[in-house]
């Protein structure tokens, strides 16, 4: 397993598109690509250099200063900052936060995907400076989120089931990122519960999550939060593993011999993905996955 994680992220780093764009897809990536690092040892010295070009800044829209999409950013710099402590890392970051919490409205959290590209780096920036605002903050706009794209009775996402995948995603980031007696990440664990006792039923027969097909970038996402919920003691083993492995060997059908991930479903697309479809948001999902799974399976 720890082999094919280094194949896969070296594959992309030396084969992907527009690997140099500061946004949401190569963040997930980088996010991805550190997991494995930390887990392998081995790095490949992409990230800390895209982090540098970058400025340590967000891609913020003036005109959209909180957007989701932009924060997601924030993510790797937090995990490269494991390496490089430097303040100046973490500084636009912590700024452009506490700026959307002094600001207190809770409307910007439009899309369930915001839980896996805004909520984590607003929990774990809240934990590390003990900072009880912000903490609450994001835990209100969690539950204005909720409130208007989760349906209580299903357990589902608003949207498509690669939507659901951003969703536990990002829930289970944010779950990892609190104490284990801290009554929000209660709540996050909660959700991801509930969301999963679904979409283990809709995992298909060949392993593959998806809208309207198999979706390797549904399948990574969703695969790493049941393992991760699993990891944490929040989901039962006995049920949940099964899954996750079933997820996990399709995952590996959908490489090439390369190690290039095929069958990446658009964002959020009902379109159909194909074998030659592929994104580096997915890649990083898979190898986040990749680092839940190698706990639940010794010797891989």
């Amino acid at each position: 397993m720890t082999d094919t994680m280094i194949k896969v992220s070296a594959t992309w780093v030396t084969k992907g598109p527009d690997l140099a764009a500061n946004n949401w897809s190569n963040a997930n990536f980088h996010v991805g690509n550190l997991a494995q690092v930390r887990t392998t040892g081995i790095s490949n010295h992409k990230t800390w250099p895209w982090v540098q070009a970058n400025k340590y800044l967000l891609p913020v829209d003036p005109a959209n200063p909180f957007a989701p999409d932009a924060q997601s950013t924030g993510e790797p710099y937090l995990d490269v900052a494991y390496f490089h402590p430097e303040p100046e890392v973490l500084q636009p970051l912590r700024d452009n936060l506490r700026a959307q919490v002094k600001d207190g409205k809770t409307h910007y959290w439009r899309s369930p995907d915001a839980l896996n590209m805004a909520l984590p780096s607003f929990t774990r920036v809240a934990v590390a400076d003990q900072d009880q605002a912000m903490l609450d903050y994001s835990f209100k706009s969690y539950r204005s989120l909720k409130a208007r794209t989760f349906n209580e009775f299903t357990g589902l996402w608003s949207l498509n089931v690669q939507t659901n995948g951003w969703a536990v995603q990002g829930l289970a980031k944010a779950m990892l990122a609190l104490p284990a007696d801290h009554p929000y990440r209660a709540e996050y664990a909660k959700t991801l519960r509930k969301s999963v006792q679904t979409l283990k039923f809709l995992q298909r027969h060949d392993g593959f999550w998806g809208s309207t097909g198999k979706d390797s970038a549904a399948t990574a996402m969703i695969t790493y939060a049941i393992a991760a919920g699993i990891n944490a003691g929040v989901l039962d083993r006995e049920t949940y593993l099964p899954h996750v492995q079933k997820g996990w060997q399709a995952l590996l059908t959908a490489l090439d011999t390369d190690g290039t991930l095929g069958w990446v479903a658009a964002r959020n697309s009902w379109k159909p993905a194909s074998a030659g479809d592929t994104g580096g948001f997915a890649v990083g999902s898979f190898l986040i996955a990749g680092q839940q799974l190698v706990p639940l399976t010794p010797g891989c």
